[in-house]
């Protein structure tokens, strides 16, 4: 089973927000196209990711609406994401 792990912190005027997890990761293909709407990402226990493809995307949009900034990190496959957003204070 993976682990999650949400971190928050004030850094001068704005909200540093972080969600990482353990579990399948992504490769620098799909962390390309990861933030656009109605892309899945391959993987997951049967090869296909549930969902719509919007969860994302529309999430980008609220947090840029905000006056913030969102970025995906991953080391590659089977090594974890890091999803991090700002918004200002």
């Amino acid at each position: 089973m993976g682990e999650l792990s949400v971190s928050a912190r004030k850094e001068e005027k704005e909200l540093i927000i972080s969600v990482s997890d353990t579990g399948i990761g992504m490769t620098p293909q799909e962390q390309k196209k990861l933030f656009e709407a109605f892309y899945q990402a391959s993987g997951g226990i049967k090869g296909k990711t549930p969902g719509t493809g919007l969860g994302l995307a529309i999430t980008k949009s609220i947090v840029e609406k905000h006056g913030g900034k969102i970025w995906m990190e991953s080391e590659g496959l089977n090594k974890g994401s890091k999803f991090t957003f700002t918004l200002p204070i």
